[in-house]
């Protein structure tokens, strides 16, 4: 028996993994906030938010039992969820680039 659980909102991932997944309806940023809330509670990241491709579909695998609150997972999980933000904004300045070019 596995000690992780996976936080997903992937179908495949959940349907593949029924016995150890969570799945959230939603878009990364709500996996990301599952997952912190997790952290908060004491589960630990085992797999890194960030690693692989980050839209639409996101999973991450935790630690199925919960101890102290680990300042590592948070500290990964709050940054995790800083950087979707960042890509947000990166991806308006850059189309905000494409109008001016195209109207000018």
């Amino acid at each position: 028996m596995t000690d992780i659980i996976i936080i997903t909102n992937n179908p495949k991932v959940s349907e593949k993994y029924p016995n150890i997944s969570s799945h959230v309806e939603g878009s990364v940023s709500d996996v990301f906030i599952a997952v912190r809330d997790a952290v908060h509670k004491g589960a630990r990241i085992v797999s890194h938010p960030l690693s692989g491709a980050i839209e639409p579909y996101k999973s991450v695998a935790i630690s199925k039992s919960y101890g102290e609150l680990d300042m590592v997972s948070l500290q990964i999980i709050e940054n995790a969820i800083a950087a979707v933000e960042d890509f947000r904004v990166i991806d308006l300045d850059i189309i905000e680039g494409v109008i001016k070019c195209t109207t000018s």
